[in-house]
């Protein structure tokens, strides 16, 4: 087994700071307008990665689905310092996340030496239901752990990970080879919040030539047939209108009715 590191890395739709309307018609994204980003969970995925990187010297190889849209996101992690990255050409927009995964751990087999690990990010909002690292571990026949933390300790035969329950941590022990899942960042100084791309590196692998595979010579053909589960459209919710009213807290009478109206939900 090898001492090499796979993140996988994805690009999403980013609608954060849009305004008008987001799908047309045919309840598709309107991708003339709709720009994308790295999955954010997955740039956590590289943090972990990158970490051990600095600390064990392992090899970081990054694999992406589809050609870029408005960002591509192997060569972002080429930017923050990965060592290669490969994409296979299809288009996750087409493929439920069972088939997604079969694509990856097809690409992962043909990594000489195996990896030790392969790391994902945890996508909440995703059609995938944060499930895509255990469809990889399936594919694979390796154990998996998702909502990490933090990856402790990496030894030639074991990893050791760190998780949040109620109350603490809990502190997991898997085999190598495993997939781990790397839970949501939610704060700035949180270990998982991913690092910067670098300009230097910017200027260097700006035109370095990624490689990509086609899903018939990754050994998986007729992807439609693979593909049980397939969004037909999305559906805006109409924004809500929130009415505020100001009230005068030394006006006994105006509180009791204000909570009286929150008690009917008016």
């Amino acid at each position: 087994m090898g001492r090499e590191l796979i993140v996988v890395m994805r690009e999403v739709w980013d609608t954060r700071d849009l305004t008008g309307a987001v799908l047309n018609e045919q309840g598709e994204i309107r991708t003339d307008t709709v720009p994308t980003r790295v999955e954010p969970e997955d740039l956590n995925a590289l943090e972990a990665a990158l970490r051990l990187q600095d600390r064990d010297g392992v090899a970081v190889h990054v694999l992406g689905i589809g050609a870029p849209r408005s960002v591509d996101a192997p060569r972002e992690a080429l930017y923050r310092g990965a060592n290669s990255a490969e994409r296979i050409e299809a288009d996750p927009e087409q493929l439920d996340t069972a088939t997604q995964a079969a694509l990856l751990a097809a690409a992962i087999r043909r990594r000489t030496p195996p990896p030790a690990l392969v790391l994902v990010g945890t996508s909440v909002p995703d059609s995938d239901n944060s499930l895509l690292a255990r469809h990889i571990a399936g594919e694979l026949g390796w154990p998996a752990v998702s909502w990490v933390d933090s990856i402790e300790e990496f030894h030639s035969d074991r990893v050791v990970v760190r998780r949040s329950v109620e109350m603490g941590n809990e502190f997991l022990e898997l085999p190598l080879p495993c997939v781990v899942a790397i839970g949501v960042a939610l704060l700035e100084d949180d270990p998982r919040a991913p690092r910067p791309a670098k300009a230097m590196l910017k200027l260097k692998m700006k035109k370095t030539e990624i490689p990509s595979f086609t899903p018939a010579s990754l050994g998986v053909s007729d992807l439609g047939s693979r593909t049980t589960t397939l969004r037909v459209r999305r559906e805006s919710v109409p924004a809500r209108m929130i009415e505020t009213r100001t009230v005068d807290p030394e006006d006994e009478a105006a509180l009791r009715a204000m909570l009286e109206a929150v008690r009917k939900g008016e």
